[in-house]
């Protein structure tokens, strides 16, 4: 069985998180240093700021001089620090870097303006005044540097959406603060109207500066937002002292020295010159689009509940509303109809898309389903508890069971348990997330308890949050192919086998041969050469006989096997005497043997076979040949043949060294031998393959009973011809 794994890729939602962890984590302490040591400054000038203003130091020509001037270097402080970040930027935050450093340059020349009334000529400012050009101009910069920052929605409605909304939200503030009271002040003033309608443009613009710039924060990257928070509070600190500027300008109680609340000024610019320092990483795609978010779809909503309480309020207290308020009222009902022409024009375009959107995924999910229920492979979603969930046709096919039958049965199941630990060792790497494809082989059990080997790949499928929701598997039918493997295995096996029984054949061989031809000649030589008598030429003669004999019979056997094996082995059957052929091989053994005993143990009854005199002389000699070889002590052997039933069976006992179990199966194969004494005897292991081969052409078999230091016992049979006109003997 193998098993391989495949990295994981990471793509699609689960890649955005990552995306921007990366943005995060890529900002280091030393990019946080430049805003940590300018914060700290701004904090110490802020605070001496307050004091110095609160508590007059210095006097009031001081404090005069102080607040003015105070006011206008901290604009043009963030004036030179919004052009400086325009200018290591580019397109779109470039722009907004540089509308916003329009912004301050122009409220800090307004303020430059006034300080040269009041500290530089020591005169009352008049107002309306070129200062408040400056101040007035300073809105729409801003308000245009905070689209800068942000795209624009895509869809007409969401635009327009976003204008009406902040537009409702900028009106329904300024009428809650004509109600509360801004109305009265600018009633009791006795400035031109053209001063007073100066006046309340402060308000009415820091306003729709902040509702724009929240509204903005939705379609911020997430980098971004640290800068518009820094701009939020800058611009809302500002507003404060705009609004506290118009409120005192009405009632003409705002005089040369100023208010503490003129901080606000110093501690808004300071913020937003501390905007551009805000580390970030631009590597974060914008926000994709979608569908107006609660809080944003609240937002005028609360604006306009808080409107309505507050003309309630003035209703229940007998009060009426002015000609302003009445404008105001109206304009936010107007405004309000408008968003919901929009909003409801964005839902049926919405629902149009969402439709459409669903239709194309359920022909997806049909054309999906459809290709899972004709592919050829087996497919199953498994749970990460290791439970099937569903499976295809085919994979209910391949385990002999039903969809339902499988649906919500556990993996191990189908597995032996120790094939289930080897799967579940396998599927850590999913379950941990390193790889997303495993593949491997498992011999599955089948409904019907029969066996199957399966070859299987396994991903991993994730939901949106990055977590495991199923494995997708996919099994494939290999039992063919597994069995083939094994019979190629095994018959590779068995090959390498022979192989190395040739081998061993041929040195064997090779060894005989050359002891045979060494005597011979070392005999024939000494014949030839020597002064010998007759006897020693007799005797020598008779020496070069049996090596000759002997190297004629490993031929005749080599021959004999490979003419039994291909079929050109003929018998001549005959009937014969067993008893006789058995006798006579025992007086030939004595005779070679003088430390063996050879006795006989034969049937009384003489049975008679047709058999091949010349081939079952051949089997018994071998086989005392063999007891002889193997019982190196020396000791009885025993020749025995006895009726049994239609066959007779003979049997050669020796008292040797016996054979090992293991080794009793391929006794009988071509060019064994038993290894134990093999160094001491001679032969070339083809002696008992053909003994096999010989009785079995004759209708009989043989087999050996051995034990190891006790001796061995060869048995074969041979049948008894039928008697006549019966079909028995």
């Amino acid at each position: 069985m193998s098993t391989s794994v495949r990295p994981a890729p990471v793509a699609g939602r689960a890649a955005q998180p990552t995306v921007q962890g990366r943005a995060i984590a890529g900002v280091g302490f030393r990019d946080w240093r430049p805003l940590g040591l300018a914060a700290t400054a701004a904090a110490f000038v802020s605070v001496g700021f307050v004091v110095l203003t609160a508590f007059r130091i210095g006097g009031d020509t001081t404090t005069i001089a102080l607040d003015d001037i105070g006011e206008a270097v901290a604009a043009l402080i963030a004036a030179a620090s919004c052009g400086l970040a325009a200018l290591r930027t580019s397109h779109r935050t470039r722009l907004a870097w540089t509308l916003f450093a329009l912004s301050a340059a122009s409220w800090g020349i307004g303020e430059v303006i006034w300080s040269i009334y009041e500290v530089g000529m020591g005169v009352s400012v008049p107002f309306p005044s070129a200062a408040d050009a400056g101040f007035l101009l300073a809105i729409p910069f801003a308000v245009a540097g905070i689209f800068g920052f942000t795209s624009a929605p895509n869809r007409l409605a969401t635009r327009g959406e976003a204008v009406l909304a902040g537009a409702i939200v900028a009106l329904s503030l300024v009428f809650v603060a004509w109600a509360l009271g801004l109305s009265k002040v600018y009633d009791a003033s006795s400035a031109s109207p053209a001063a007073q309608l100066i006046g309340l443009a402060y308000p009415v613009g820091d306003i729709v500066t902040i509702t724009v710039l929240v509204l903005a924060l939705r379609r911020a990257r997430r980098t971004e937002v640290g800068r518009l928070l820094l701009l939020l509070g800058g611009l809302g600190a500002t507003a404060l002292s705009n609004s506290a500027f118009a409120y005192l300008t009405a009632n003409g109680s705002y005089s040369a020295i100023g208010s503490v609340l003129d901080a606000g000024w110093v501690v808004g610019y300071l913020m937003i010159a501390l905007a551009p320092l805000w580390p970030t990483i631009d590597t974060e795609r914008a926000k994709a689009e979608g569908p107006i978010e609660l809080w944003q779809l609240a937002l005028p909503w609360v604006a306009v509940f808080a409107a309505s309480i507050t003309a309630i309020r003035l209703a229940t207290a007998g009060m009426v509303l002015d000609r302003f308020a009445t404008v105001l009222a109206g304009s936010i009902g107007l405004l309000l109809v408008g968003s919901q022409v929009l909003s409801h024009r964005d839902s049926l375009s919405l629902l149009k898309k969402s439709r459409g959107a669903e239709n194309q995924l359920e022909r997806r999910n049909s054309l999906l389903d459809e290709i899972l229920t004709h592919t050829p492979l087996g497919v199953a979603r498994v749970g990460p508890n290791m439970r099937i969930i569903e499976v295809n046709p085919r994979m209910a096919s391949l385990m002999h069971a039903t969809k339902d039958e499988m649906a919500g049965t556990p993996v191990a199941q189908y597995l032996l348990p120790d094939e289930f630990a080897r799967v579940a060792a396998v599927f850590q790497p999913l379950w941990n997330g390193t790889v997303d494809t495993i593949e491997s082989d498992s011999n599955a059990i089948r409904g019907d308890a029969s066996k199957v080997w399966l070859h299987w790949t396994a991903t991993t499928v994730r939901n949106a949050a990055g977590k495991v929701e199923y494995f997708l598997a996919m099994y494939e039918d290999i039992d063919a192919q597994h069995a083939a493997d094994e019979a190629a295995a095994v018959h590779l096996a068995g090959i390498e086998r022979l192989n190395e029984l040739k081998t061993e054949f041929i040195t064997l061989v090779s060894h005989e041969f050359r002891t045979g031809l060494v005597g011979i000649q070392g005999f024939s030589e000494m014949i030839r050469d020597a002064d010998i008598s007759i006897e020693e030429a007799k005797s020598f003669a008779g020496d070069i006989n049996k090596d000759a004999q002997r190297l004629n019979r490993m031929i005749n056997d080599m021959l004999d096997l490979d003419r039994i094996e291909a079929g050109r082995l003929v018998l001549r059957m005959e009937p014969l005497h067993v008893n006789a052929v058995l006798r006579e091989a025992a007086e030939r053994t004595r005779a070679t043997s003088e430390r063996h005993m050879i006795t006989t143990h034969l049937d009384v009854a003489d049975p008679v076979v047709s058999c091949d005199e010349d081939r079952l002389a051949q089997i018994i000699s071998n086989l005392l040949t063999n007891a002889v070889k193997y019982s190196p002590d020396g000791g009885e052997i025993v020749v025995t043949s006895r009726v049994i039933d239609s066959f007779v069976q003979i049997g050669v006992r020796d008292h040797g060294v016996g054979i090992a179990p293991d080794f009793v199966k391929r006794l009988f194969n071509r060019y064994e031998r038993y290894e134990k004494t093999s160094g001491k005897v001679i032969g070339t292991g083809l002696g008992l393959a053909i003994a096999k081969q010989i009785v079995e052409m004759h209708g009989g078999r043989i087999w050996v009973e051995s034990t190891v230091g006790e001796g061995s016992e060869f048995h074969f049979t041979l049948p008894l011809p039928a008697r006549p006109g019966s079909g028995t003997p």
